[in-house]
């Protein structure tokens, strides 16, 4: 039984290992802001360890659906290269987690601490969806309550907010350089990369578990014969 449970153990640490979570969320939105300008809005960060990206979402305020579809990326800030992106679809069609619809990537990307990023999409003013802020601001007050940043990931802090204006989807290079620390338009969705020593028992525990269930299997073929 013992062992039995310690293959259990393992098994749930294994299939949470890689849990991706969102790397900001908020639990309600008192405010909200939408002009008539294109803009490539986002956030600045680093991350604490190396995680991988499975997902890029983008802000959905009613919670019912997006009017327009949002292509987001991330760069890495020094070589201004875009590192991944995906498009969020417009209507209901992208999944639903909090306050943002969400894409999967084709494949995790890593990113690595020691390197700064930034995660951006295009917002189309007129006609588009309204985003967020975390800070006030003159003659505006902050947007969100109850913001939630994963442990994973460092935001750039005040100053780093990007909002410049924008004829498409590009480097985000303009920076707003007020109290606020991102324009919540996209999000990203970030498991976190197991230490070695934790990866190795890990795997060790999903070879054990194999071990078992064909162990099993041979002892009902030869019970049949």
């Amino acid at each position: 039984m013992k062992q039995l449970a310690l293959i259990g153990a393992l098994a749930a640490a294994l299939s949470t290992a890689h849990a991706a979570q969102p790397a900001i969320a908020f639990t309600a939105t008192p405010g909200s802001f939408l002009d008539g300008n294109t803009r490539m809005i986002g956030w600045q960060f680093t991350v604490q360890q190396a995680v991988n990206v499975t997902a890029l979402g983008w802000f959905d305020l009613g919670q019912d659906g997006l009017a327009r579809a949002h292509e987001v990326g991330i760069w890495d800030s020094a070589t201004q290269s875009l590192v991944a992106s995906v498009v969020v679809q417009q209507g209901s069609v992208s999944t639903l987690e909090g306050f943002f619809r969400w894409a999967d990537l084709a494949a995790p990307v890593a990113l690595l601490p020691g390197v700064s990023y930034r995660i951006a999409g295009l917002d189309i003013g007129a006609g588009g969806d309204a985003h967020v802020w975390d800070a006030a601001i003159g003659g505006y007050s902050a947007h969100v309550s109850g913001l939630v940043v994963d442990s994973s990931v460092q935001l750039g802090g005040a100053g780093s907010a990007i909002g410049g204006l924008a004829s498409g989807f590009s480097y985000p290079a303009g920076q707003i350089g007020d109290a606020r620390a991102g324009l919540f338009g996209p999000n990203l969705a970030v498991a976190v990369v197991p230490e070695p020593s934790v990866a190795a028992l890990l795997l060790a525990g999903s070879a054990l578990l194999a071990w078992r269930r064909q162990g099993r299997a041979r002892s009902r073929a030869a019970s049949v014969r």
